[in-house]
């Protein structure tokens, strides 16, 4: 079991404990702007569930939507799935996303991506999965400072797991064959929204997803 995975096998049984009581009402406002994108995708893959908070956040957003949820930690996706009985959890590794290509609509990393050891490369297999005209959503309800500073004081295993600055994030997602790239890294959250280009015979594919 590599070190990663330890830390967060280890760190499950506290995690929720750690959560302020109004993290819901966080996470559905950070969604709120993507809603017209989660209402219109069919499939859905959120990398790195953990205990599940967001899983019932995108269940209201997206009713319609065939969602999976991956998570690197075993212990996460027992608790996920006490949260939600009937979600469909997977444990698995961003680097190496189980799927056959293209399948999913839309891919959410959500308090994710600064764990990608190789981010570049996990950024290309993300892409992979995703249909033309799909969309990848990085999503942090911090800011970069708050987040890097949280990891650097968070033990050995996680202490380099460090968010870049959101242009440099930006410029992976086109080095990945995302278009319309969009960047908000301030001192309230993180996010970075990118597009699959469109298939031909489908026009412009779904509207820019606003940010």
């Amino acid at each position: 079991m590599n070190e990663l995975r330890m830390h967060f096998e280890l760190l499950a049984e506290r995690w929720d404990g750690f959560q302020p009581p109004n993290r819901g009402d966080t996470l559905r406002r950070m969604l709120l702007p993507f809603a017209p994108l989660l209402a219109t995708s069919r499939a859905i893959l959120e990398v790195g569930t953990g205990t599940g908070a967001l899983i019932p956040c995108l269940r209201e957003r997206a009713p319609g939507a065939a969602l999976i949820s991956i998570d690197l930690a075993a212990e996460m996706l027992r608790r996920a799935r006490g949260r939600c009985p009937d979600a469909a959890v997977v444990q698995a590794d961003a680097h190496h996303p189980p799927f056959a290509a293209p399948c999913f609509d839309l891919i959410v990393c959500h308090n994710s991506f600064p764990h990608f050891a190789d981010k570049p490369g996990t950024l290309s297999q993300l892409a992979r999965v995703l249909r033309p005209g799909g969309y990848l959503l990085i999503l942090h309800d911090l800011s970069r400072e708050q987040v890097n500073a949280i990891h650097r004081s968070g033990g050995p295993a996680i202490q380099h797991d460090l968010l870049p600055p959101g242009e440099e994030t930006g410029s992976m997602l086109v080095r990945a064959g995302f278009i319309g790239v969009q960047v908000e890294d301030t001192d309230e959250h993180y996010i970075i929204a990118g597009q699959m280009a469109p298939a031909k015979q489908s026009g412009n594919g779904n509207p820019p997803a606003p940010i």
